[in-house]
């Protein structure tokens, strides 16, 4: 009887040194949790995609945790409320395009941007696959168009370069994906950009959708997205601002080295992301984007420059006005 006493005695101070080891864990557990500054990102979109993975990579492989934050991501209600939302308090940062930031400015909204997300701009027209697009008969077809500011900044450009005003076509507005439109010949052009459109056509036909991209179609070559914070906030917790970045960055490079991997953290995370196909044909086309040649995030006077004077020049702003008050690069340092 000794050793089953013996035994019974160990098993229950094993177990009751376990519970409170079990205690002190979860109690420390929490306090680490205390300890994280909260963060929250505002997207551009109603639902995730391949545009979110380095931020889900940063949460799924702890560079935020490391970086002492805890961030959380919140969706707009459409693609035209972001900056609204950080405007009143609803998230911290903003992903945005970046004729959101020149367009606030014009109206005195103190938004600003941190970090550039792309460096060219790799939007246009998009037909279907075989069907070449051509400026020349762009009067009278029916064009799918987003009511973001990006769209609003864009099309008055490709209009411009095919001789032809806006009352020369049908502007069909998308309220959430113009592509499965053009695939079944609702309209004959849809506006998007070229990560976003090979993810919905290759996937579903094997093939790629033609394209008419930047330059190409008579729009300036700037970035597309951009992070952004309101001005005060930014000010307020310069040290959070940091560390979100130097985080998103490395989830940034370590998910353009492991693309396949970073898919998965991203539909583990964000499983309304779509599926696995979408976004790793999404994100393959997303990764040559991301770096410039001053290497990730980092602004120019010349890119700013070249987006406010597209809007000026479109008479969609009334003036332009120095780079700096459009994006500061002092969050990367």
């Amino acid at each position: 009887m000794k050793p089953l006493r013996f035994l019974t005695r160990l098993l229950a101070s094993t177990t009751a040194a376990g519970a409170l080891m079990l205690g002190l864990s979860a109690t420390a557990h929490q306090a680490q949790a205390a300890d994280l500054t909260k963060v929250t990102l505002v997207y551009d979109w109603v639902t995730p995609d391949f545009e979110l993975i380095p931020t889900a990579v940063a949460q799924a492989e702890g560079f935020y945790k490391d970086a002492g934050l805890d961030v959380s991501t919140v969706f707009p209600p459409n693609n035209s409320t972001t900056v609204r939302m950080l405007g009143s308090g609803t998230g911290d940062i903003g992903f945005d395009p970046v004729t959101d930031v020149a367009f606030a400015a014009a109206q005195g909204i103190p938004l600003i941007s941190i970090a550039v997300y792309s460096q060219s701009n790799n939007c246009g027209l998009f037909g279907r696959p075989g069907e070449p697009v051509d400026l020349s008969t762009l009067k009278g077809k029916k064009i799918g168009v987003y009511t973001d500011s990006w769209t609003k900044a864009m099309m008055p450009y490709i209009l411009k370069k095919a001789g032809i005003g806006e009352n020369d076509v049908q502007q069909i507005i998308a309220t959430d994906d113009d592509i499965p439109m053009l695939l079944t010949k609702k309209i004959d052009y849809a506006t998007n950009c070229a990560n976003y459109a090979l993810a919905d056509v290759v996937p579903t036909i094997k093939q790629e959708p033609t394209m008419l991209l930047g330059p190409a179609g008579g729009m300036p070559d700037v970035p597309v997205w951009d992070f952004t914070v309101m001005k005060a906030w930014g000010e307020a917790h310069p040290a959070t601002v940091k560390a979100w970045l130097a985080a998103t960055q490395k989830g940034m490079e370590w998910a353009s080295a492991h693309p396949d991997e970073a898919v998965a953290d991203l539909l583990k995370l964000y499983p309304a992301s779509g599926d696995k196909a979408y976004n790793a044909v999404g994100w393959k086309a997303t990764i040559p984007l991301l770096k410039g040649p001053n290497g990730y995030f980092v602004q120019t006077d010349a890119q700013w420059d070249g987006i406010a004077h597209a809007l000026a020049d479109t008479k969609q702003i009334d003036k332009v006005l120095p780079p700096s008050t459009y994006y500061t690069n002092d969050y990367l340092k």
